[in-house]
């Protein structure tokens, strides 16, 4: 208990002189924003729209100065480009003010350019270990949430965010993020570490998605990578000992889950061979994929614009199933900016989820440049893998969160040590 107590002084109370409000008002939201995805996403917009409209106020008012760095701008350069090329696409074709709604959804990926300055307001090293520590407790809270569904009738958990496959992405993502937390010195910030990471495998189990098991291996990679570079501050036996029987508790709690998504996917590949007739997920999207790739080759250079993306793809799909292909996307990120803006499209999306690696490694040589790139990796290879198979972007959750982190990642400097968030 008392190290929660410090830890709430450190987030609330940072007490560093004149810039005390601004550097709070940082800690606060980035403490919550890296608690919040797998409880209520919608937290999570309200956090990135509300420091946004703050931080548009400060600017206005000479609080802070737009201080972005060439590497800065180049990211911020980047993130902007997509939204635009997606706008432009909705203009461009038919049916555009039907897309108008689609502009308020870009509008996150904007974010960069005004609270990057914001952030910029804290001391280096401040706000990274305050976020990796926030996901961990997050990943734990929204665990014991999804067990408690699963435990009370769920097919498949959900936690607090009504969607069982952004809660695999979500998870598998602050889980890694959570881990990160390992080379504290502080035992208790190490403990939240492991449990966190362990906590969002969980998650990612229970959720029953597919695409979020597929990230798992791709993110020791990463772990191996950046921890062979940090000195730990404890024994790796006890490491080795402690995440096996976490390991095989998530595996004893999750069986039910993993072995009915595995059987369900063995019979829809069984079903492919059949011709009865029967859609079932894996044949729906085979369809949607063949759907969009023929759309796409009809117009590859403008798109057919969002408010146009499922009319277009489900014209391509045959009529014998049209009627049961009932999803609202394509399920493919790439083949989806590839319907909205046609190949510029999927070129901006390529380069947007190329920023957050562009931008770390843009960073002079030092810890904080490892820790940038870690940051980056884990990001970019959620979004891309589990985007290849289901929703990446367009999302009122996934959205914020991408360019929340990015931003995050350009905050501090190549050479900022990692501190804990409880120093004393």
């Amino acid at each position: 208990m008392k190290y929660f107590k410090q830890l709430m002084i450190a987030a609330f109370y940072p007490g560093n002189g004149a810039r005390n409000a601004l550097d709070r008002n940082n800690g606060i939201s980035v403490f919550l924003f890296a608690i919040l995805p797998g409880l209520s996403p919608n937290g999570n917009s309200i956090i990135l729209t509300v420091s946004m409209v703050w931080a548009v106020f400060c600017l206005a008012t000479r609080r802070f100065p737009l201080n972005l760095s060439k590497s800065d701008r180049l990211v911020a350069i980047g993130m902007s480009i997509y939204p635009l090329v997606m706008i432009a696409g909705i203009f461009i074709n038919p049916q555009p003010f039907e897309g108008l709604g689609w502009i308020i959804r870009l509008l996150p990926f904007f974010s960069v350019w005004l609270i990057l300055p914001r952030m910029r307001q804290s001391p280096n090293g401040r706000l990274v270990p305050l976020f990796i520590l926030g996901a961990g407790i997050g990943m734990i809270a929204t665990f014991f949430l999804s067990l408690w569904q699963i435990q009370f009738g769920f097919d498949r958990a959900e936690g607090g965010t009504t969607n069982a496959a952004l809660l695999g992405i979500i998870g598998v993502l602050f889980g890694g993020i959570a881990l990160l937390n390992l080379q504290s010195p502080k035992k208790t910030e190490q403990r939240i570490a492991v449990l966190g990471y362990a906590a969002g495998l969980g998650c990612v189990l229970l959720s029953g998605t597919r695409s979020a098991w597929l990230v798992i291996p791709v993110h020791l990679v990463v772990f191996l990578w950046y921890f062979s570079r940090h000195r730990f501050h404890f024994s790796l036996r006890s490491l080795a000992i402690t995440s096996s029987l976490l390991l095989l508790g998530l595996l004893a709690l999750s069986s039910v889950q993993i072995v009915d998504r595995i059987h369900t996917f063995q019979e829809n590949l069984a079903s492919l061979d059949r011709s009865d007739g029967d859609v079932t997920s894996l044949s729906a999207r085979l369809a949607l994929y063949k759907g969009a790739l023929s759309a796409i080759t009809k117009d590859p250079f403008t798109g057919y614009g969002p408010q146009n993306r499922m009319t277009t793809v489900l014209a391509e799909v045959p009529d014998s199933i049209r009627q049961q292909v009932s999803y609202t996307h394509v399920h493919n990120g790439f083949l989806t900016a590839g319907i909205d803006a046609g190949i510029f499209g999927i070129g901006a999306l390529v380069l947007m989820l190329l920023t957050p690696v562009i931008g770390a490694w843009r960073k002079e040589t030092g810890p904080g440049r490892d820790m940038a790139i870690a940051l980056a990796l884990l990001l970019t290879t959620s979004y891309v893998i589990t985007g290849s198979f289901g929703i990446m972007f367009g999302q009122k959750a996934l959205d914020p969160i991408f360019a929340f982190i990015v931003a995050l990642i350009c905050t501090d400097q190549g050479s900022t040590r990692f501190l804990p968030v409880v120093r004393s």
